[in-house]
């Protein structure tokens, strides 16, 4: 309490506090006078050398005002006044060094952002960090990551001691042919412990009861908050309301918890209903398996729980046994995936541009320390101690620090929301990330650790120097000798560190977009302009004739064709069981070829599948190289019909020339094989995604055969495809207006989500090179002005001499390349591996590529010469009389 009182004391009753040290230190010197004087030491003398034995008052007086309490609160208050006026008299320098470090931390600290949102938060489920799934993999289906079948599923409940809990998913579509336009909803089916799993609570109504039940369970319905909100309007009496999906009855039992979705592409879930042929179906992989581990485990050990049900499950079924496996991981990792290694590459590029600004600061904070030594050495010569000076100098950088990150923060929150509004849709956790405390928390953070490393340089460099030679030297025009030496080596250094981390962002965004500028420029082998896209889901039609429903699906698609054709502006359309470029095909396991000299089970062989109309090679314009395309013929009961690309013909049969071989997909009730003919080969297209190459693939005749519970439409128009929009919809509503529309998009929309990810990598890259080089520019400048300010005397005595100014621009230019080209050759390692890192992480990083690193080195070395030629003329303009009279 003394203590508290006493601070308190020293703080706020300063005044009274400095009086009585006066008077005590008066009464001292008083009192050792009148010692020495009685010694017999003459008065004056006695007082001279009773200041001398005290050291002098003002001294003392320092030392007893470091020793009151609270004095170091006193004296850092001092500090951050004194910090603020000389900031306030320096605004130029003080706006300079706020904005740099606003870009270097508002930079860091929206990436830190995003990263935290999608990598490091725990995901928004109870004890997330202890939830995994499982997915198992086939020999069937190589390279793909499946569901699990119910055999795998019973055997995980039964024998993996991991698990604490174990609930099971399947997501699917259904038609929502009520509350308002059609629309198709994304369902998944659940069995027990699903919510109870999550760990939630409904918001409204009770969750149904939950079973694995083989009878089926009853039509309920839980309901996702953004569905209740957009479909019903939030309506608290939606509970026990009936809804039509797939013209079936279901009663709404409950709305979900606001913040929970999952899968994220739910808007409802339904109770899973098993039937016996699922339950013993051994290659029937359909089910998502999410499970709790017990407190303590670790997905290793529910791995190696895993392996033996999985060989097990093998050796009972030889059909998967080949390549059969079950694999767990955490559920954030399964959530993150790839997008992991791409968002901690982007938090380093960041951090790359926070150490520019640092360094960029540093030199700025040498050059003004240099010009403060003579300040500096006076407050040694008074008594300051070194510790005080440093502390002092510190004090000023974490000032420049805090305001930076004060600018940052607010650049960060704009970075933030700019990447929420221009990200695709098919970004990780996207509506997870948003500015928050821990956002904020971060950017004072970086700002104290980066004002510490910008500052510290300077702050022991002008702590070190010796008083008298300072106010010596400080006394001159210039400095001469060593000292100015060392300082445009240390300033020097400093910018070719910058130079180096600038080359290596430089490198990353040339790899980057030089490949997004590849992948969009990718020749597809297809026409894709003036294309309108869309699909129409179908709602299952019961038939116990499956020909009986194959031609009453063929009718609606000719009818459909026919209506939308008629639409003016209309130039041609097409249906397809999959998006073109939409990034997914069906796979079709297992076929035979006739005379097929190889003994090779049909599970074997894999290919990509589409069923397509009538004319739509013709309206992609992609030629047929033999035979022909499907007809309004090729329909059920006709003859059975396959077309092949050219890469298809090339692995079965060794040659284009295969119109009329036979293939066979299936077995007859009779266990005959049905055969279907190929009547057309088609050049290759890559028509999956733009990062694929054309791959083997079958088309069959939609009209004839669809295992698609979707009808994707593709219009070709005479002008803008999206004002179509309107006419095309109002067309297909004219036939059937309970039929939803989903996915409509032109195919430049289409593309554009395509290569998303790639995009926004690409311009994070770019943004953070430029902010690299830019900084490094300043950096560049300043030490080549603090330079020429240095040699403007030897400037002035070559010009005097008969130098040319144009030798004196290039002197002075040549400096600073040198600079920029240390800096590029110090950075080369650093770049290297930068390229090789986003090539192995990055499909489309454009690597191995000697122009990238020309490019880049090109940049940086015109930047130079830019930031070098301001002060390279000034130097040029040099008057030699003017100068050595001023020396």
């Amino acid at each position: 309490m003394r203590k508290v009182s006493a601070t308190i004391r020293n703080l706020f009753r300063k005044e009274k506090a400095e009086r009585e040290l006066d008077e005590e230190v008066r009464s001292y010197v008083a009192m050792l006078s009148d010692e020495k004087a009685r010694a017999g030491v003459r008065p004056n003398e006695a007082r001279r050398n009773a200041r001398m034995e005290m050291g002098g008052p003002e001294q003392l007086k320092e030392e007893i005002r470091s020793a009151r309490a609270g004095a170091w609160i006193e004296s850092l208050w001092q500090d951050v006044r004194f910090g603020l006026r000389t900031l306030r008299k320096n605004p130029g320098f003080a706006a300079i060094a706020i904005l740099t470090l606003a870009l270097g931390i508002g930079a860091n600290t929206a990436v830190f952002s995003i990263v935290n949102a999608v990598v490091l938060r725990p995901l928004p489920y109870k004890d997330s960090s202890r939830l995994v799934d499982v997915q198992s993999s086939d020999a069937m289906f190589p390279g793909l990551s499946l569901g699990n079948s119910w055999i795998a599923i019973d055997r995980m409940r039964q024998q993996v001691s991991a698990f604490q809990m174990l609930t099971v998913y399947i997501s699917r579509h259904m038609n929502l042919t009520q509350s308002g336009n059609p629309a198709r909803l994304t369902v998944t089916q659940i069995s027990k412990n699903f919510f109870e799993l999550f760990g939630i609570s409904p918001q409204l109504g009770q969750f149904p009861p939950l079973t694995d039940d083989a009878s089926g369970p009853s039509r309920s319905v839980v309901l996702a908050d953004a569905t209740w909100r957009t479909r019903f309007g939030a309506d608290p009496s939606v509970i026990g309301r009936t809804i039509r999906l797939d013209d079936k009855d279901y009663t709404i039992a409950a709305v979900a918890p606001r913040n929970f979705v999952y899968p994220d592409d739910a808007d409802l879930w339904v109770p899973l209903s098993l039937t016996n042929e699922d339950r013993i179906a051994p290659v029937s992989f359909m089910y998502n398996v999410v499970a709790r581990m017990k407190p303590g485990e670790t997905p290793t050990h529910a791995q190696a729980e895993l392996n033996p049900i999985a060989q097990a499950i093998g050796a009972e079924y030889p059909m998967i046994k080949e390549g059969y496996a079950l694999r767990t991981a955490r559920l954030i990792d399964r959530k993150v995936g790839y997008a992991r290694a791409g968002y901690l590459m982007l938090l380093a590029a960041a951090g790359f541009v926070l150490l520019i600004a640092c360094a960029n600061l540093a030199s700025m904070l040498l050059s003004r320390s240099w010009a403060r030594q003579r300040e500096m050495a006076v407050r040694a010569a008074m008594g300051a101690s070194r510790s005080r000076i440093i502390r002092q100098a510190l004090v000023e950088s974490w000032l420049l620090a805090l305001f930076g990150g004060a600018a940052g923060s607010a650049i960060a929150a704009a970075g933030v929301a700019l990447f929420r509004a221009y990200a695709p849709d098919s970004t990780k956790r996207l509506n997870e990330i948003h500015p928050d405390f821990t956002m904020f928390a971060f950017a004072l953070i970086v700002a104290l650790v980066a004002g510490f490393i910008f500052g510290l340089v300077p702050a022991l460099r002008i702590s070190r120097g010796d008083p008298n030679l300072a106010i010596k030297e400080a006394g001159a025009t210039g400095f001469a000798g060593s000292s100015s030496v060392h300082r445009t080596r240390l300033g020097s250094a400093l910018v070719s560190a910058e130079v180096a981390l600038a080359f290596v962002l430089l490198i990353g965004a040339v790899v980057t977009t030089s490949g997004l500028l590849k992948l969009v420029r990718t020749n597809t082998g297809m026409r894709t302009d003036h294309l309108l896209t869309f699909d129409l889901p179908q709602a299952p039609q019961p038939s116990r004739v499956a020909a009986e429903s194959n031609r009453k699906f063929a009718a609606s698609v000719n009818e459909l064709l026919t209506h939308i054709g008629a639409v003016p502006g209309v130039m041609d359309v097409v249906a397809s069981d999959h998006e073109i470029l939409g990034g997914s095909i069906y796979v079709a396991a297992g076929f035979q070829l006739e005379n097929d000299a190889e003994t090779q089970s049909m599970a074997s062989r894999t290919a990509e599948v589409r069923s397509i109309s009538p004319g739509f090679f013709r309206l992609l314009g992609v030629p047929i190289l033999r035979g022909r395309e499907f007809s309004a013929q090729d329909v059920e009961g006709a003859e059975e019909v396959v077309m092949v690309n050219e890469a298809m013909a090339q692995q079965l049969w060794g040659t284009r020339d295969v119109v009329g071989k036979r293939v066979s997909f299936a077995q007859a009730k009779d266990n005959g094989r049905i055969w279907s003919n190929v009547v057309g080969v088609v050049t290759d297209t890559r028509d999956v995604t733009l990062g694929w190459m054309a791959k083997p693939e079958f088309y069959f005749p939609l009209l004839q055969r669809t295992s698609s519970d979707t009808i994707h439409m593709i219009v070709r128009t005479a002008r803008n495809p999206g004002a179509l929009t309107a006419s095309v919809s109002n067309a297909v509503w004219t036939l059937n207006n309970r039929q939803p529309i989903t996915n409509v998009r032109t195919m430049e929309q289409q593309v554009n989500a395509l290569v998303g990810d790639d995009r926004m990598n690409a311009g994070l890259f770019t943004v953070f090179g430029a902010i690299g080089l830019t900084l490094s520019l300043v950096g560049v400048y300043g030490v080549i002005t603090y330079s020429v300010t240095q040699r403007t005397r030897e400037i002035a005595v070559r010009m005097a001499l008969g130098a040319e100014p144009g030798r004196v621009l290039r002197m002075v230019i040549q400096q600073g390349i040198i600079l920029a080209a240390i800096g590029v050759i110090t950075g080369l390692a650093g770049a290297i591996a930068v390229e090789k890192y986003l090539a192995s992480n990055f499909s489309t990083a454009n690597a191995k590529n000697p122009l990238t690193y020309a490019a880049a080195a090109g940049s940086v070395l015109i930047v130079a010469c830019l930031a070098c030629y301001i002060p390279a003329r000034r130097a040029m303009r040099v008057d030699p009389m003017v100068a050595l009279r001023h020396e």
